[in-house]
């Protein structure tokens, strides 16, 4: 019988500064897109050091816009990895562009700089970049790309690439803040650009009220108590960075004793380890077993998007989604938590793997 679960495979870090945030903008009865937007926008922008941020209802939404103020339509396509959620793949389709999937490296898990060189036609006119799980893409290769990337920082909000911060490498960057992100808004995203007129069109386009009907709109915009979340949010994200980088040193020294394969993180990057991955055999048993343990862990992509398309000849992709389990990593993990959950792994890994 399995046991009650103990220890979440992600969890949102919600504490009472942030509650009062909420709380005191919806008793304010200003409660959509205002000042309060404004304010989580400028402060975003600021960390990752770009001149503008614009807030949005989820990621999706933002890659969306970000698409259409890089002026992509009908016929032109759209590099992104195949390990990766469903999010740039949708979002591309709702731009009327055509996705090209790619494959990944093996070491870190980000889209392959050769491979992307290979799929570029005429027609390419730009190139979604995930940080995946917090770990910087490798960037000077990708900023040599002869067409716009977009840097998906929805896993990376805090990560560095020789020292700067990821999100203002491209033409545009996006960023979430779903629940369970490196900061929340409940829902939420946000396009970061250095580009004036990017900025003008996609602000343009982001909400359709009191507006001419001469232009397709959205409504797209998020609310100021989501902003108040994402404010408060903000504040504590250096703490909630340096957390996870703790968690990992003591995964680092569990796993660098087991029969498993850990990502390869060269010096010049900075992860913010947004979710922790390793490489074994025997996946779906060891996954089984540390569950009947109250242990969630969990396979970090659902499905690669080649695999939902029936596509073939992604073989870092396939090799990575059979032999990957993410590892609970999330700044409100207590130290009991933390050891139970290293004791048991090591006992499930050494038996199983």
């Amino acid at each position: 019988m399995e046991s009650k679960v103990i220890v979440k495979h992600s969890k949102p870090s919600i504490d009472d500064r942030d509650i009062e945030a909420v709380v005191k903008v919806l008793s304010s009865g200003s409660i959509s897109q205002g000042e309060k937007v404004r304010e989580f926008e400028r402060k975003v922008a600021h960390f990752v050091g770009v001149k503008h941020g614009i807030a949005v209802s989820s990621g999706t939404a933002a890659l969306h816009l970000a698409l259409m103020g890089l002026h992509q339509g009908s016929g032109d396509e759209v590099i992104m990895p195949s390990y990766v959620c469903a999010s740039p793949y949708i979002a591309t389709l709702h731009a009327g562009a055509i996705p090209k999937l790619v494959d990944v490296n093996t070491a870190d898990f980000n889209i392959n700089t050769k491979e992307v060189e290979k799929a570029q036609t005429k027609k390419t006119k730009a190139v979604i970049i995930p940080h995946m799980f917090g770990t910087p893409a490798e960037l000077d290769e990708l900023s040599n790309i002869e067409v716009p990337i977009i840097e998906d920082c929805a896993h990376s909000l805090g990560a560095e690439y020789r020292q700067r911060r990821v999100g203002n490498y491209g033409k545009v960057a996006i960023c979430s803040f779903y629940a369970t992100k490196m900061i929340t808004t409940g829902e939420g995203g946000m396009i970061l650009t250095n580009d004036d007129e990017i900025y003008e069109k996609i602000s343009e386009v982001r909400q359709y009220d009191e507006k001419p009907l001469t232009t397709l709109r959205y409504n797209y915009k998020m609310t100021d108590f989501q902003a108040a979340l994402g404010i408060s949010q903000m504040n504590k994200l250096p703490y909630f960075i340096k957390r996870r980088r703790e968690i990992a040193e003591l995964y680092d020294e569990l796993f660098s004793e087991l029969n498993v394969v850990i990502s390869t993180i060269p010096s010049y990057k900075r992860s913010v380890i947004y979710r922790y991955v390793i490489l074994l055999n025997n996946l779906d048993n060891i996954q089984q077993e540390i569950k009947k343990k109250g242990i969630m862990c969990e396979k970090p992509v659902f499905e690669p998007l080649h695999k939902n398309l029936c596509k073939l000849n992604y073989s870092n992709t396939d090799y990575i989604y059979n032999h990957a389990l993410s590892i609970p990593i999330y700044p409100s993990l207590n130290t009991e938590e933390i050891d139970y959950l290293i004791k048991q792994l090591n006992q499930v890994i050494k038996k199983k793997a």
